[in-house]
């Protein structure tokens, strides 16, 4: 990598985001950080956003044409990247204006990371902030148990990096980025940046609020995947069993949100006897077992009550 500014490549993968996508180009526009390559892959958009791509046609490079999917679009502008430094940024969400200076400054001075992150507001359709994703450090052990602590618009990593891990697998579409964070996890360090980085947009039409467990099939074929290597470390081949319950307990709560308390129980009932010390370590598994037996009817009252009072965070 170069010592000083180094070229950062972002990828902006879009299909008929024309509703958002100037507010994310701007916020690219606007870093601090000199560098930058900004390339938007669109799928062939038919809401208007070609308008917005040629407007800053002088500033951005753009494509637009079909794809496979948001993953495809990304590997592709990846590869035709300049960067030594790559990242991604949806055609809905933004970048704080000291992003890019904050991510090449830590990559700088620790030149044994591949990949940094950093904090994350949760934004509304009006671009108003919910709540904040506050991140933590990383933990490829927790991150392999389901506990994603990565927000995905906030990743910078070393082209090096991806060279050596591999692109998005083109057949996921929720957890492809849960799955390229195992595969760099496995390979290089990973280092929190404890500031905000970005913002990720969720509302109604994105993909997040409106299949809000759909990860869950993708994820369990990565741990199929992750666990039937024979190069997998032997301390990460004892996950498995923690690794699948927490995941039949996060497939338990879709069904408990979703008031199918059969499902839901055989889920929970999975995952205690995968991890029997998880009644130890999950008090919401024990009262989710519990009130999924009082009926449909009662379980709708209490989900709706836990909405109620949960605070914004």
């Amino acid at each position: 990598m170069s010592p000083e500014n180094p070229i950062v490549s972002i990828v902006t993968p879009s299909y008929n985001q024309g509703k958002f996508i100037e507010e994310t180009i701007l916020s690219v526009k606007n870093q601090t950080y000199p560098r930058i390559e900004h390339i938007v892959v669109d799928g062939g958009s038919t809401d208007g956003t070609l308008d917005i791509l040629k407007k800053y046609g002088n500033s951005i490079i753009w494509i637009s044409e079909p794809d496979k999917g948001q993953s495809d679009a990304i590997n592709k502008g990846w590869r035709m990247a300049k960067g030594e430094i790559l990242a991604y940024l949806n055609s809905d969400d933004t970048y704080m204006p000291w992003t890019v200076e904050t991510a090449v400054k830590h990559l700088l001075e620790n030149p044994d990371v591949g990949m940094v992150y950093g904090d994350c507001d949760i934004i509304d359709e009006h671009s108003q902030a919910t709540r904040q994703h506050s991140a933590t450090e990383f933990n490829l052990s927790d991150l392999i148990c389901s506990r994603n602590m990565i927000p995905q618009p906030t990743v910078f990593l070393r082209r090096q990096v991806l060279e050596t891990a591999g692109y998005l697998d083109v057949n996921l579409n929720m957890a492809m980025d849960y799955d390229l964070w195992i595969r760099i996890g496995l390979k290089h360090r990973v280092k929190y940046i404890p500031e905000r980085l970005a913002s990720f947009r969720a509302c109604r039409g994105t993909k997040s609020a409106e299949q809000p467990y759909g990860w869950v099939p993708e994820h369990l074929r990565i741990l199929d995947g992750l666990f039937s290597s024979p190069t997998l470390p032997g301390e990460l081949k004892a996950l498995r069993r923690r690794a699948y319950s927490n995941l039949s307990f996060v497939n338990g709560i879709r069904s408990y949100s979703l008031c199918h308390m059969k499902e839901a129980r055989e889920n929970f009932m999975k995952a205690i006897i995968m991890y029997p010390q998880s009644l130890a370590k999950n008090p919401l598994l024990i009262a989710c077992l519990i009130t999924s037996f009082m009926g449909a009817r009662v379980t709708r009252l209490l989900v709706g009550w836990k909405r109620r009072i949960t605070p914004r965070r």
